[in-house]
């Protein structure tokens, strides 16, 4: 099938995988790097921030948020000036997962684009800019 939606969903499928073995030694799952990212990104930020950045659903985000506070990825403490909101903050753990996460994402590159010249690297990164600037 040669259909660029089908090519992006293979990358996107074979890019999780490869993420969720790695994070998996860790005892991270995929979808909170994403949480993690915006923390080590937005330090000191509330949870409402996080889920409008992220699109999730705050159910669902309490729930992830907790088990990130009891495998001490994050800390959460009270708004000082808004005593009714929270402060999410990375700890040294997160800090490691956040620093990791970069170096995950550059070995997904190396590993998926070593075939392509450095000139077809970024021929290809800026036509995908411009499809997503669209």
């Amino acid at each position: 099938m040669d259909s660029f939606a089908f090519y992006i969903t293979m990358l996107r499928k074979d890019f999780i995988n490869f993420c969720s073995e790695k994070l998996s030694e860790i005892g991270v799952t995929y979808g909170q790097l994403f949480i993690i990212i915006y923390i080590g990104k937005k330090e000191n930020c509330s949870p409402k921030e996080i889920s409008l950045a992220l699109n999730l659903d705050a159910g669902h985000l309490n729930r992830t948020l907790i088990k990130l506070i009891e495998n001490n990825l994050i800390s959460q403490k009270k708004n000082e000036i808004d005593k009714r909101a929270n402060i999410v903050t990375l700890t040294e753990k997160g800090k490691n997962v956040f620093k990791m996460s970069h170096d995950l994402f550059y070995q997904w590159d190396k590993t998926i684009l070593d075939n392509l010249t450095d000139k077809e690297k970024e021929d290809l990164l800026t036509l995908i800019k411009k499809i997503k600037m669209s």
